[in-house]
């Protein structure tokens, strides 16, 4: 299993806690305290690999670095929003939007780490 094979897994993994916290907000669940700052750390650890798999491959394509920038846009809103703006309560459009550019990074990752 190459690096960019295990960052695609480890985002996704991010995504699907992510999906977990959504669900748990659309519920209205108390949320537990650690949830939201071991998403974002995951997160950042996720970014970190699949840049060293950026770096580190060889014939690593556009689509990879795209993806690159769309999480760490996707985790520089998320730090910005749910960590600054709206600490308590974040608006539902606003972790739509969150979860949308989670599941356009893996679009854009999923071809470059399983094509064949």
């Amino acid at each position: 299993m190459s690096l960019i094979q295990i960052a695609f897994l480890f985002l996704a993994a991010i995504a699907a806690g992510g999906l977990l916290i959504a669900g748990l907000i659309l519920a209205k669940v108390k949320l537990p305290a650690f949830l939201g700052p071991a998403h974002g750390l995951g997160g950042l650890a996720a970014v970190a690999l699949l840049f060293a798999a950026n770096l580190l491959g060889e014939g690593t394509t556009d689509r990879a670095w795209w993806a690159l920038v769309v999480f760490t846009g996707g985790l520089v809103g998320g730090l910005l929003f749910f960590r600054v703006l709206f600490k308590n309560a974040a608006p539902l459009f606003l972790i739509a939007g969150h979860g949308s550019v989670a599941v356009l990074g893996l679009w854009l990752l999923y071809p470059v780490a399983f094509a064949g």
